[in-house]
């Protein structure tokens, strides 16, 4: 976890090892057919990669941040990668945490919460650097804090979290059955 999380910061210092923007180096990368990123007139960005697709209307700083994601005014996202069509709402904190893909962060939501970064009970040996991971499809309440190295697993939602105050080094799972849809 700790490499992949520093594989992408590693991309936004000034010099990347791997420059993306070199003409000589060819990179392949799926190409999203998507409108060009928008800025909203109190957003800031700094040193972060924002791809094709992405809103921000927030803060956003030393992050990677993929197609199609949707971040509200006051929100901000910090040291993170947040993956395609996740959005994250007015007020939410993000700090050092990999989203996966059609999160939804409830307003006012704080993930990477804490200066606690006690290990994760089910995965001490990959979750002991402060990073959090939420799963796919996750749906997370308002106003819930979620602390450094927890784990919420694939199609959580709200019902799922047992407390508005996730420990850090907790896992969230699945309670809930999934509605499928055909």
């Amino acid at each position: 976890v700790e490499s992949y999380w520093q594989a992408n910061m590693d991309l936004i210092v000034d010099l990347p090892d791997l420059n993306l923007y070199n003409p000589d180096l060819e990179v392949r990368t799926v190409y999203y057919n998507a409108p060009p990123t928008k800025l909203g007139p109190r957003a800031q960005v700094t040193r972060s990669l924002v791809a094709n697709g992405a809103i921000v209307n927030g803060r956003v700083e030393d992050s990677v941040i993929f197609p199609r994601v949707f971040i509200e005014e006051s929100a901000f996202v910090k040291d993170s990668i947040i993956f395609e069509d996740t959005t994250v709402n007015q007020g939410v904190v993000i700090d050092r945490s990999i989203i996966d893909k059609r999160v939804w962060v409830g307003p006012g939501a704080c993930i990477g919460y804490s200066d606690d970064f006690t290990p994760n009970k089910e995965e001490p040996t990959h979750l002991n650097t402060g990073i959090t991971l939420v799963g796919k499809g996750v749906k997370i309440p308002g106003e819930v804090k979620i602390g450094r190295n927890c784990k919420i697993e694939c199609w959580v939602e709200s019902a799922d979290f047992d407390s508005e105050v996730i420990a850090s080094g907790d896992t969230v799972v699945k309670k809930t059955p999934r509605a499928y849809s055909i």
